[in-house]
């Protein structure tokens, strides 16, 4: 599954506490760090976006960040800096450096939060189709998402395929389980299921297509949870 995290690298206690409070709101597994070496160590192994702070105590300079995000696949960076101190010059450092974005400290939270969001789009996809088999963290549903088949208790010796399934029934059931445990929006399905016919689907469409698929999948519907006023999240409690 999925294991996607936004770190947040600032040494500004309250700037540091908004973002958090901002993120996790939106339902975002977000996580703190002070340096550097803190940020290195969290996300080793694992994938992310980190929105990094000048001003950190191993971060004076561009060519410090270029040291750093080098190497760093699975790793994406916005780059923040505070107002004063933010000029043509050191943007454009940053950027050349390996940042995918910059912000200033300052930034607008709804600002902030729509440039986190549209990072997102561009990156989970891409971490998702790299999938072919996908299963559920209690190993109880696997989906083959280049035989297109799903089969319910895996775990078991002769496991259930589950027949009728439409194909944009399978594609939000795979999105959901790819991403286990984190919210996946309505906005994000549309995009990355209808693609470039999602300005054609509202929010119905796909509540629609869920509660069909819930009544499909049996038991295993309960693990399909909906996150009222953002989207739907798979959770394999339940599932038997």
């Amino acid at each position: 599954m999925t294991d996607f995290t936004l770190w947040i690298a600032c040494r500004d206690q309250k700037l540091s506490e908004s973002w958090y409070r901002l993120f996790s709101r939106e339902c975002l597994r977000a996580e703190r760090v002070e340096t550097l070496a803190d940020l290195a160590r969290a996300s080793d192994g694992r994938k992310g976006l980190a929105l990094v702070t000048l001003g950190l105590p191993d971060l004076r300079s561009p060519a410090e960040f270029k040291a750093f995000i080098t190497g760093r696949k699975n790793l994406s960076a916005i780059a923040v800096a505070p107002k004063d101190k933010a000029d043509n010059s050191l943007i454009a450092e940053l950027l050349e450096s390996g940042a995918d974005d910059f912000v200033m400290a300052d930034i607008d939270e709804r600002i902030l939060l729509s440039k986190i969001k549209a990072h997102l789009r561009r990156i989970l996809p891409s971490l998702v189709c790299l999938r072919t088999l996908v299963v559920s963290r209690n190993g109880d549903l696997r989906i083959d998402r280049v035989k297109r088949v799903i089969l319910t208790g895996a775990k078991k010796k002769r496991p259930a395929e589950l027949e009728n399934i439409t194909p944009k029934e399978f594609d939000i059931l795979s999105t959901l389980v790819c991403n286990e445990e984190h919210v996946v929006t309505r906005d994000f399905l549309m995009e990355e299921i209808w693609k470039e016919r999602s300005g054609q689907v509202n929010c119905e469409t796909i509540d629609k297509h869920v509660e069909t698929l819930r009544h499909k999948l049996g038991p295993y519907g309960k693990c399909v949870k909906t996150v009222y006023g953002s989207g739907y999240m798979y959770k394999a409690e339940g599932a038997k």
